[in-house]
């Protein structure tokens, strides 16, 4: 499975690459929404993680396009700060899968990108 982190964070990186290589899986790491549709559009693309932190991100946007090119077969998941609120709210409305907060995901990353 391929999944694409979409982040500048290095310890979201950190942490999203210790458990894709525990499951052998094979990871890109984006930096902006238009490289993160061009990874998404690889066959093999089973999930897009969106790190609600990065500088300028249009949640709305990057979501319609990924489904735009890829439909419901790429599970979006986004994560952010718990103190984000609006943030996290947008990816919910835009129609990420799941939408968690940077904790829970630091807790269940094994079970998210599963």
């Amino acid at each position: 499975m391929k999944l694409v982190l979409l982040s500048r964070d290095l310890m979201l990186t950190s942490r999203v690459d210790g458990v894709a290589n525990q499951k052998g899986y094979t990871i890109s790491h984006v930096a902006d929404s238009a490289s993160a549709i061009s990874a998404v559009a690889d066959d093999d693309c089973q999930l897009l993680l969106v790190d609600l932190q990065l500088p300028g991100l249009d949640i709305l946007t990057l979501v319609e396009q990924v489904r735009g090119t890829k439909g419901s077969e790429v599970r979006i998941v986004a994560c952010g700060p718990h103190v984000h609120e609006n943030r996290l709210a947008a990816a919910r409305q835009a129609g990420c899968d799941l939408v968690v907060t940077r904790g829970q995901f630091d807790r269940e990353a094994d079970t998210i990108l599963a």
